[in-house]
């Protein structure tokens, strides 16, 4: 005997369970075959070895489980409610009393707890897994060397001075080909230099010319030096440390600490903002899809499993659509980045608020 779960909720939490984990495997399997139809060509074009091939397939898994979880357990909601209103339970339940609004508090207690373990698998393994596929595409596969900071970087310093610069090494923390905008004085000056050097907050600049400009804005004078020390507000780590990570290599502290760092450095950060509410929105949409599925799944779950299977794809489709739609828009600056990344999400939550209103109304 399970204390303080009431029997009913714990007959359709065991009701979700078997077409949940049914519904992982197949949607793994599903996206698992997509991927290695894709990388066969690099075994037998590219000549890449199998067990590459079998650790990027690894690596990606948790990727596609994240995905798979709302659809899982949409399609777990839209077989077990249409299996209990196929058999009749559902109707013998409301006559005794027993609205369907209640029966669908374990429906969503349930769909919280795998977005809750949604989020922490998306937030802590998903990263690291991204990056291993990234390191092993750019190291076995291309032969690449992986670069330290992120290349071609302008940035806006304190006050009015902006930097920028070509190529960055940190091995032996040489900066290439550099400009410094400066327009802390009346008239602005432009110092470039081929190579500089950092050293904590400064950077020691090494053969470079100092542009004077006149209040016509033409150049009055070109003083070329040979060393130049020049104060920066930050460390320069703090600027480049996140060049070579993807939002989807990184966890939300991560990208959260990177978009407030590029924002005081004056960079537009929408793209990253609309990819740091994703973080939070996709886990979450177990528990979206499991409102708007539960009156589905009663209104058509008569018609047998299959039903299921349809609208499981038809509704996953929808959503998605609208969740590209919706994200591309907040990259164009359309959307402000919060409604770009839960567009979808509240329109599925309204919806099947709505059905579910309606259910016990009628």
């Amino acid at each position: 005997m399970t204390i303080g779960i009431p029997v009913i909720d714990r007959y359709v939490v065991r009701e979700l369970i078997r077409p949940f984990f049914s519904g992982i495997a197949a949607f793994v399997m599903m996206n698992l075959v997509n991927l290695l139809y894709i990388y066969a060509s690099l075994i037998v074009q590219s000549q890449v070895p199998v067990d590459v091939v079998v650790k990027l397939l690894l690596y990606n898994l948790p990727a596609i489980m994240v995905i798979t979880f709302p659809v899982a357990y949409m399609f777990a909601v839209l077989v077990g409610i249409g299996r209990l209103a196929r058999d009749s339970e559902i109707t013998a339940l409301r006559a005794c009393g027993i609205s369907f609004r209640r029966m669908c508090i374990p429906v969503v207690a349930l769909s919280l707890v795998v977005s809750a373990f949604g989020f922490v698998f998306n937030d802590r393994v998903v990263p690291w897994a991204n990056r291993q596929v990234v390191d092993l595409v750019r190291n076995l596969m291309l032969k690449q060397p992986k670069p330290l900071f992120k290349d071609n970087t302008f940035f806006k310093g304190a006050g009015n001075r902006y930097f920028y610069v070509k190529q960055i090494d940190q091995r032996s923390n040489q900066l290439y080909d550099v400009i410094v905008f400066d327009r802390e004085g009346q008239i602005p000056v432009v110092i470039t230099a081929k190579m500089g050097t950092w050293r904590g907050f400064e950077w020691e600049l090494i053969d470079g010319i100092e542009h004077r400009y006149d209040k016509g804005a033409f150049v009055e004078a070109e003083v070329p030096f040979k060393a130049r020390t020049v104060r920066v507000d930050k460390e320069p780590q703090s600027y480049f440390k996140y060049g070579n990570l993807s939002p989807q290599e990184q966890t939300s502290g991560e990208l959260g600490q990177q978009i407030k760092d590029l924002k005081t450095s004056g960079v537009d950060t929408k793209s990253m903002e609309v990819d740091y509410h994703l973080k939070f929105s996709l886990p979450l949409a177990a528990t979206v899809v499991a409102i708007l599925a539960a009156p589905l799944g009663f209104r058509f779950g008569r018609l047998g499993i299959f039903i299921g299977v349809s609208l499981t794809i038809a509704l996953v489709a929808v959503y998605y659509v609208i969740m590209s739609i919706a994200r591309s828009m907040g990259n164009a600056g359309m959307l402000q980045p919060f409604l770009a990344a839960w567009t979808e999400n509240l329109l599925y939550t309204g919806v099947g608020a709505l059905l579910l209103w309606r259910v016990d109304r009628k």
